[in-house]
């Protein structure tokens, strides 16, 4: 109750804060070959604004989808179609996961992948933010239909390596418990996993199926059991996706990072705020602010739109 409280005042603190990002100019939705999908809750619009800005402000261009639940007001609506000319509004409750669970951005999962049969989709969360200057390994990516994800530093590896490493994880959480389990999945030592974070993830155009993350769901609930249900199960489908889908990229760390005490700052140019860790020293607020002064003074955006192309080899 007491850290519920807390966080609620420092998340009203940092939208104060950051209140600038609310009279930047609006985003002209300039089409290209892949799109951004974010799942949006009534309280992160805020955050939305930071995210979505600051990393179109350097790729330019692509389709912007924002799946929000039903019930959200139509204020927040309004706040997002003001900010975003051209953005499409998915309602959560409409996603049809198939034989998947629901719950726990599964929805979201589910719908990328279908989405991913026509075109290049990165996941983007509301608690990221672009820093850097450029972001060259992500436009490469997204220009040759590479799948890649932000993971720290941990590297590509079979699946009973990474259950391996996971038993030397303390805890219990949902998704460290799956991992724990992946010794016994099919093909175990052929099929490879990447302890990645789907807060920023890049799926390739036809590279995964939705059949095959049913059948993914399907086998982990039977062998964790009514676990697999938790929180984080999601994460573990999106990181099993992009180890093995063709040619998969693990954004380079500390350059792409999570933000954690001791962790990466000025050397990283693209952060996820995760966790109870999201405010500590300010440093969030602080590269949001300095967001806001580069959106505020660029150029009309809709006169500086390049869509790179295709890159030689």
């Amino acid at each position: 109750m007491l850290y519920q409280l807390r966080r609620q005042l420092r998340t009203r603190r940092f939208e104060w804060i950051t209140r600038g990002i609310r009279v930047t100019p609006p985003v002209q939705v300039t089409a290209a070959p892949w799109t951004f999908v974010s799942m949006i809750g009534d309280d992160d619009v805020h955050l939305y604004l930071l995210a979505m800005k600051s990393l179109y402000h350097r790729l330019k261009c692509g389709n912007i989808v924002a799946i929000v639940a039903q019930t959200m007001p139509q204020a927040r609506r309004d706040l997002l179609v003001e900010h975003f000319k051209g953005i499409r509004i998915e309602a959560l409750e409409t996603i049809d996961t198939g034989s998947c669970q629901r719950g726990g951005t599964w929805e979201r999962l589910v719908y990328i992948l279908d989405r991913a049969r026509d075109g290049y989709v990165i996941q983007v969360d509301c608690d990221t933010l672009a820093t850097g200057a450029e972001l060259d390994e992500v436009v490469y990516c997204a220009a040759n239909n590479l799948p890649f994800t932000l993971s720290d530093g941990w590297p590509l590896v079979t699946m009973r390596a990474a259950a391996e490493t996971a038993r030397a994880i303390p805890g219990n959480q949902p998704g460290i418990v799956a991992e724990r389990a992946f010794d016994r999945y099919p093909n175990c030592d052929r099929l490879l996993y990447v302890r990645g974070s789907s807060g920023f993830t890049g799926f390739a155009q036809g590279a995964f199926s939705r059949e095959r993350i049913e059948e993914f769901d399907a086998c982990m609930s039977a062998l964790t059991g009514p676990g697999w249900r938790g929180w984080g199960t999601e994460q573990c489908a999106s990181n099993f996706i992009t180890a093995n889908s063709p040619r998969p990229v693990v954004l380079p760390f500390p350059s792409y990072a999570c933000f954690f005490p001791g962790g990466p700052r000025v050397e990283a140019k693209f952060l996820h705020f995760i966790g109870s860790h999201r405010f500590d020293e300010e440093f969030y607020a602080q590269q949001a602010l300095a967001a806001i002064a580069e959106l505020a003074a660029a150029p009309d955006q809709a006169t500086a739109t390049r869509v790179p192309t295709q890159a030689a080899g």
